[in-house]
């Protein structure tokens, strides 16, 4: 999904880009909004053993031209972060954490947004997947 976005923003157009979604936001401030998500997300799940929440990095906003790349590097971030992830936690075939909220590997950090500390890895994606999603449908 996120390969797919990023395609398509790769190839649109300044006018495209620039183009409001019916929610009032550009098409690139969208992109680069469901960027920084997964960034957050990788950052969540690459700091999972932090006893602290991690300080959460924000995603520069450089440009139009630009969001289609930030949406499959973070996406590649992501892969390479839940890959760690994955070599040594007990996921259930569903995606969902087969651990609990206490720290342990298929625990991450939840991207601030969600407003919850700690959350199974499937949560997570979901929540990510979740976000592609909609902007696909309004894109």
């Amino acid at each position: 999904m996120l390969t797919r976005l990023s395609a398509q923003f790769r190839s649109m157009p300044e006018s495209k880009l620039l183009g409001r979604l019916p929610d009032g936001r550009s098409r690139a401030a969208a992109g680069h909004e469901l960027a920084g998500l997964v960034a957050l997300a990788a950052q969540g799940v690459e700091d999972r053993a932090r006893p602290v929440p991690p300080s959460w990095r924000s995603l520069p906003f450089d440009g139009p031209f630009v969001v289609g790349d930030q949406i499959g590097v973070t996406g590649h971030d992501l892969l390479a972060a839940c890959a760690g992830v994955a070599a040594c936690a007990d996921i259930r075939a569903d995606g969902a954490s087969g651990g609990s909220t206490d720290g342990s590997p298929a625990t991450v950090w939840a991207p601030p947004s969600m407003r919850c500390g700690r959350a199974g890895i499937g949560t997570i994606l979901g929540q990510v997947l979740e976000a592609a999603e909609d902007l696909a449908g309004a894109i």
